[in-house]
């Protein structure tokens, strides 16, 4: 099947197939030991007042960025205070090599607006947490976040998640199957928890942030991630965050949790948070 056939509207994954084109995925790779690690400990765990877990990457020492709907509280429907959200860089068998909480934090305000289901969703799903102090570098080096993800791009995803949290997981390789209107649909191994895990591409011999995963996908048994290419939204993030624009608790705003598929037509496709 073309590319192209892999996007046909906001919630719709045309059938899985076989795609001469696409490279060979390869296996989780726990990343449990401080010689593989190594590097990577700007990816952390991002701990949701005790009730949940998701992924976050350092973009710069007191700055994570994660999914905009990791931020939300799970139970009572909107924000979750930033000061019990702790993040744990390099997070492994009960250790970090830092933890901070949060301070403030901020999401895409296309995300907080919007309350059409779809794609609109998974385009804006980008949230910052401003830490409490700045993590020093001799602990964990931030990730340049850049965006150009295109389709059939290899790339690889360090994560957390249901089953795996105590060390990150790094798939080495798997495969951009579409970049289309600002989404994106990947084949990369995601569970739940693994929400806001940077996608890398390499360049000049170093990992960039090119995505975020939003949300699982599955067609005819065969799951797939979401992502957003993050170049637009995040500068726009970006720039909200420096003027002070919806950072939360400074400016406290409010907004109705969604779950992604929910309400979706009769597509055969079935979408999860991870």
């Amino acid at each position: 099947m073309k590319p192209t056939n892999w996007i046909k509207s906001l919630f719709f994954l045309a059938i899985v197939g076989a795609n001469a084109g696409v490279a060979q995925d390869t296996n989780l790779q726990s990343l449990d030991t401080w010689g593989l690690s190594r590097g990577w400990e700007g990816v952390g765990l991002l701990d949701i007042a005790g009730r949940a877990t998701c992924t976050g990457v350092l973009i710069r020492p007191d700055l994570v960025l994660t999914a905009a709907h990791c931020l939300y509280s799970e139970d009572r429907g909107g924000r979750t205070a930033p000061h019990q959200i702790e993040f744990r860089a390099g997070w492994r068998d009960g250790k970090a090599i830092a933890r901070r909480f949060g301070k403030s934090a901020i999401i895409h305000p296309e995300y907080i607006s919007s309350s059409r289901l779809g794609g609109d969703k998974i385009r804006h799903d980008l949230g910052l947490l401003q830490l409490a102090s700045p993590i020093q570098s001799t602990h964990a080096n931030p990730f340049s976040a850049e965006g150009g993800i295109r389709t059939g791009q290899d790339v690889s995803v360090v994560s957390y998640g249901a089953g795996r949290n105590d060390a990150p997981s790094r798939q080495r390789s798997c495969t951009v199957l579409q970049a289309a209107d600002g989404l994106v649909v990947m084949s990369c191994d995601v569970v739940p928890g693994s929400s806001g895990s940077p996608v890398f591409g390499m360049r000049n011999g170093h990992p960039r942030i090119l995505s975020l995963v939003s949300a699982i996908g599955e067609a005819q048994s065969k799951q797939v991630s979401y992502g957003m290419e993050i170049r637009a939204p995040l500068a726009r993030l970006m720039s909200d965050f420096r003027a002070g624009r919806g950072v939360y608790p400074t400016v406290v705003t409010t907004a109705k949790r969604i779950t992604v598929g929910q309400g979706s037509a009769n597509t055969g496709a079935r979408f999860l948070k991870p």
